[in-house]
């Protein structure tokens, strides 16, 4: 849901402004494109990863306060099981974040909108598949790579920024 989400805002916030050529008007502060670019997908990103943890907390404190009631968690929940389970997702929510950048390559290039929603949807459809028990995100070097990729495809689309022209 989140690699969605940042698709709609890499989509809003920079190929929209591409579009519309309305991004002309920032790149004539006397700032450079690639700290406007690198400052836009910081926040994107920043949203991102705040909403993903902000979401995981709310859920957290929903299901300890209900289990408290209904008790439906077999065993005891310890201080340690939760500081292990915490450390692991903030790891693959580091990397969620880096991954909603891969987007931002083919929206740029394409200079669409729905190219960028749609890829965005195709790596979150990818990440979830898997059986019932287990899906390809779950496992750590998958969303790592991704990362990595999304890290290097942000590059890519913000590298030779100062060279293009928007027209």
């Amino acid at each position: 849901v989140f690699i969605i989400f940042s698709g709609v805002l890499i989509s809003r916030l920079i190929v929209e402004e591409y579009n519309d050529k309305t991004i002309t008007l920032m790149f004539t502060y006397p700032i450079s494109r690639k700290k406007i670019i690198l400052s836009k997908l910081i926040i994107i990103i920043g949203f991102t990863l705040f909403f993903i943890v902000w979401t995981r907390l709310i859920l957290f404190f929903t299901v300890n306060l209900l289990n408290n009631y209904f008790q439906f968690i077999i065993g005891e929940v310890t201080n340690a099981s939760i500081l292990k389970h915490f450390i692991s997702t903030i790891i693959y929510d580091f990397s969620a974040s880096g991954v909603a950048l891969v987007p931002l390559f083919f929206g740029i290039k394409k200079r669409s909108t729905r190219t960028t929603i749609i890829t965005a949807i195709i790596i979150a459809f990818f990440l979830g598949a898997g059986n019932a028990d287990q899906s390809i995100g779950s496992f750590l070097i998958v969303p790592m790579t991704l990362t990595a990729i999304g890290l290097f495809t942000a590059y890519l689309s913000i590298h030779n920024i100062e060279r293009t022209d928007v027209l």
